[in-house]
């Protein structure tokens, strides 16, 4: 079976929405969302650089996202629609409870807030504010929950339930907390409030710069404003983050908001494909010219034809014009068909249950890596004349394995493992 993911983020800004003037920008949250007015940071830092964008916002003190839930004022705001992102900033400390709570309460009110902002916003992107470890700590649970007893601890365990939580609804996130560890290693900075919580101006300044660069993909140190904070501060914090976006892109999880995959496994009498597609697409025509289908998420066909068919494929969703393109399919059993050749190397079968065989010209020099969707080395082999990799301790789900020779990346595929 092959996997081929269609990328057509690139035809529109985003979505439909933030092709016009004005960005729309609505947050949920607490004091670390109005603390020194972060909305109206981000508001003026892109007008400094030719954006309008205009915010609302419902962030009681010590507010949690399942509060937000059944918050009368919050869900109107989500109703009203016309949204081209919704901020979701849980209470601080949530995310890095034991895992057992973040999954019974975190996780679940992200993933219903998620659902709501899109049932009332067909094209707004929901965006999640990863927040920051305590400076010290978090002194009120520390005792029953070792974990968190100091910053790096604490920012550790919200790093990865924000990332997870993201991947789960296929939500955007801004890795504030990630950038904010970077600059106190490598800076002098003061990113806290006296108690040691509640982010300073320079750390609502950071925040507003990483939301700008969510929000458009634009190098904030282009701009000379410095908001609440000198020039020198907000330069470097501005490094900071446009480091992290070029250099950790899947912190971002920036999902192509009408991206899907067709996954292919080849039959005697044609092909089977599976669709899995982002939730902004309505649905996709495929057409072979004599026949037609209409795909949507979850979508389970069984084509059939002689050697190979070209299908020609058109996206259709409220959120951009009609887009298209092909992909071309292949009959028959031939394990020729079922490899990806990659640099005088092969890869099979995928998906791979217990075991990847891969075999090639380069075996003396080449590493492969099994990366997961947040950038993590899930394994990692030297590579053989021929081996048949064990990858049954690696988790079912979808992977990019790397190729690398002396050192050098050569090429990056798509690796679906199930058990």
């Amino acid at each position: 079976m092959r996997s081929i993911s269609i990328l057509l983020v690139a035809a529109i800004s985003i979505n439909g929405t933030l092709a016009q003037d004005t960005t729309r920008v609505l947050f949920l949250g607490n004091s670390y969302t109005f603390f020194n007015d972060l909305p109206v940071i981000l508001s003026e830092m892109a007008a400094s650089m030719g954006h309008v964008v205009e915010t609302a916002q419902n962030t009681p003190g010590g507010a949690s996202l399942q509060g937000h839930l059944s918050n009368s004022a919050s869900q109107d705001l989500i109703q009203d629609g016309n949204w081209d992102f919704v901020v979701l900033q849980e209470q601080s400390q949530k995310p890095s409870l034991p895992y057992d709570q973040v999954t019974a309460d975190f996780f679940p009110a992200v993933e219903a807030l998620v659902e709501t902002i899109r049932l009332h916003n067909e094209c707004a992107v929901p965006l999640l504010y990863m927040t920051w470890g305590r400076e010290n700590g978090d002194a009120s649970n520390c005792s029953w929950h070792p974990p968190v007893c100091t910053y790096e601890g604490m920012q550790e365990l919200l790093t990865e339930r924000y990332l997870e939580a993201a991947d789960n609804t296929e939500s955007w996130c801004v890795p504030i907390g990630m950038v904010w560890e970077d600059l106190l290693n490598s800076t002098n900075i003061n990113l806290y409030n006296p108690d040691g919580s509640h982010p300073s101006a320079a750390g609502s300044y950071l925040a507003a710069s990483a939301f700008f660069v969510a929000l458009f993909g634009e190098n904030p140190t282009d701009s000379n404003y410095s908001g609440p904070i000198g020039q020198g501060n907000s330069n470097s914090i501005d490094e900071a983050v446009w480091n992290v976006w070029q250099t950790q892109q899947s912190a971002w999880m920036q999902y192509d908001v009408l991206g899907f995959n067709l996954f292919g496994q080849s039959t005697p009498t044609g092909c089977d494909i599976q669709v899995s597609s982002s939730p902004y697409i309505d649905s996709i025509l495929a057409s072979t010219g004599d026949v037609e289908y209409v795909w949507q998420n979850g979508s389970l066909e069984s084509l059939e034809f002689e050697d190979m068919t070209t299908l020609d494929l058109t996206v259709f969703s409220g959120c951009s014009a009609p887009l298209t393109s092909s992909q071309t399919f292949y009959a028959n059993t031939s394990q020729a068909s079922d490899l990806k050749e990659s640099n005088g190397l092969a890869f099979y079968p995928n998906p791979a249950n217990d075991f990847l065989i891969a075999h090639g010209s380069k075996a003396q020099q080449a590493k492969l890596k099994i990366r997961d969707n947040q950038g993590r080395v899930a394994q990692s082999w030297d590579f053989g004349e021929q081996e048949t990799i064990d990858v049954t301790s690696i988790p079912a789900g979808i992977y990019t394995l790397e190729t690398w020779v002396n050192g050098i990346l050569l090429d990056t595929s798509k690796i679906i493992i199930e058990h």
